[in-house]
């Protein structure tokens, strides 16, 4: 009774995310930005998210389509680095979305929000449109054709090098997802040879905390 409660309250209210890493707008390594559709801890000293959080539900699934229109983000304090839509030009990696566009396809505006550079990390080819997306085609099965509410937080961490406009590039690319009646973790590796079933980089709450240093819920 709880847990649905819960759910409901978070399917209708972005900032009722729970954050995860204490993110407030007092910091520039763990800054709190609140948008329309998600809510971010951002790392304005490295240019990248630390997370993004959001909830999914039927709702939020419908007929617009994607925008593509990739853009910087213009939301942070002018000291932080920001990444430019160019960045990632000829650099072999995927614009890999953090919060997906097709969980935000009952308007444009939520659609085009989540082109923000802000909201994107350099993935693999292989992983972006392999388990990564199989991971979100799940999740949004669940919420569309079962009707449940998701809360759902994703990000990258570690680094294995950076492209050649600076932006750095996660060693690892993971999920944590909460459905009504189950809980979830995931840990991809960001490299080419990746297996196609997402389901075999299911992780223990406890290796996703000490591997994000985040306290979920």
């Amino acid at each position: 009774m709880i847990l649905n409660l819960l759910f409901f309250v978070l399917s209708y209210l972005p900032t009722g995310v729970p954050n995860i890493s204490g993110a407030s707008t007092a910091s520039t390594t763990n800054y709190l930005a609140v948008k329309k559709g998600y809510v971010m801890s951002y790392n304005g000293a490295e240019g990248r998210a630390n997370w993004v959080g959001w909830t999914l539900r039927p709702g939020d699934v419908g007929p617009v389509d994607r925008s593509d229109r990739f853009r910087q983000d213009d939301g942070f304090p002018r000291s932080f680095k920001i990444v430019d839509e160019n960045d990632y030009k000829e650099s072999g990696y995927d614009r890999g979305h953090l919060c997906n566009s097709e969980d935000r396809t009952s308007s444009d505006f939520l659609n085009e929000e989540t082109f923000l550079m802000s909201n994107i990390i350099p993935q693999t080819r292989e992983l972006n449109r392999g388990p990564f997306k199989f991971l979100e085609d799940y999740c949004r099965k669940l919420a569309v054709k079962k009707g449940q509410n998701l809360l759902i937080y994703s990000g990258g961490i570690g680094s294995k090098g950076r492209l050649a406009s600076g932006v750095i590039v996660p060693m690892y690319c993971w999920k944590a997802v909460y459905t009504p009646t189950d809980a979830f973790y995931v840990l991809f590796p960001n490299e080419h040879q990746v297996h196609k079933n997402w389901n075999s980089y299911r992780v223990s709450k406890d290796r996703l905390e000490k591997m994000t240093g985040f306290q979920f819920p």
